[in-house]
Parts: structure tokens; C-alpha cells; sequence
């Protein structure tokens, strides 16, 4: 039997992902509700997936090793959670024009600052690249 490894998140990261959960307020997906697509899931909901932007997204309540973490909002409104690299991270916030990124669900090398993708903005999403830390190539609009 293989065990499922879990990630090695610091303290530090572990706080800042704490207070977006907190500022969104959103609690984990009940385990009654496991596996189950995101659009079914009751809003104020967070869990964890390594597909994060198909249409049946499904959900999970304990993180796992380079899986994305997923929040999904008041009236079905949906964020990724990742990192980037600072300076994609300043565009992002900016948000103008479009951005070509590749976001991660861990820190990994120069991309170790934390974000919110509001997944109305992502124009495409590239499957996930399962090697170099498990990144997904986004093209984020800019509002």
C-alpha cells in the first residue's frame, strides 16, 4: 500500500494561507463531500485537487503533496491558490492587461509568493506540468 504524501509547507506559508482562509471564510470540504465536483459543493468551501480548473473539479479536505488549493466563494465564485514569482505576483495585483504565468501550489524556486487566482480571469489553462513542482501555464485576463 503507497502512502499519500502530504506537503511540506512552512510555518510561514502555512500562516499566510490561514489568513486567506480566514479573510474568505471558507471552512474544508466536509468528508461526506469528498471527491465531489466543486459546482456541487456548497459555497464558502475550500479543499484541495490536482485539477483545478475542469468544469468537475473535485475537492478534498486534506492537502497532499503539490495539490492546488481551491476556494470557492459567495454565489459560486472560484480561487486558486498558488504562487508565483514577485514580480508576475505585482502584475496580477495590478491586473492590467493579460499575463502570462505559471502558477504553483507550493513555493518552488523564484515563485514563492502566495496569490489568489479568481478563475474568471483565467483565460487559459494549460494542463499541469507534473514535473519542476507540478506548475499550471495560465494566461490571466486583466480587469
Amino acid at each position: 500500500m503507497s502512502k499519500v504524501q502530504t506537503a511540506p509547507l512552512g510555518a510561514d506559508v502555512q500562516r499566510q494561507i490561514e489568513l486567506v482562509r480566514v479573510r474568505n471564510t471558507v471552512t474544508p470540504v466536509k468528508t461526506e463531500d469528498e471527491g465531489s465536483p466543486l459546482e456541487q459543493l456548497p459555497d464558502r468551501t475550500y479543499g484541495f485537487t490536482y485539477s483545478p480548473v475542469n468544469e468537475s473539479t473535485p475537492l478534498y479536505a486534506r492537502r497532499t503533496l503539490q495539490a492546488f488549493e481551491v476556494h470557492k466563494l459567495s454565489d459560486g465564485v472560484v480561487h486558486l491558490l498558488g504562487f508565483l514569482k514577485a514580480a508576475d505576483a505585482a502584475k496580477l495585483a495590478a491586473a492590467t492587461g493579460e499575463l502570462d504565468v505559471n502558477l504553483y501550489p507550493e513555493p518552488n524556486g523564484d515563485s514563492t509568493t502566495l496569490v489568489e487566482v479568481p478563475l474568471e480571469r483565467v483565460m487559459r489553462a494549460r494542463p499541469v506540468l507534473r514535473g519542476d513542482g507540478n506548475y499550471m501555464p495560465l494566461k490571466i485576463e486583466g480587469r
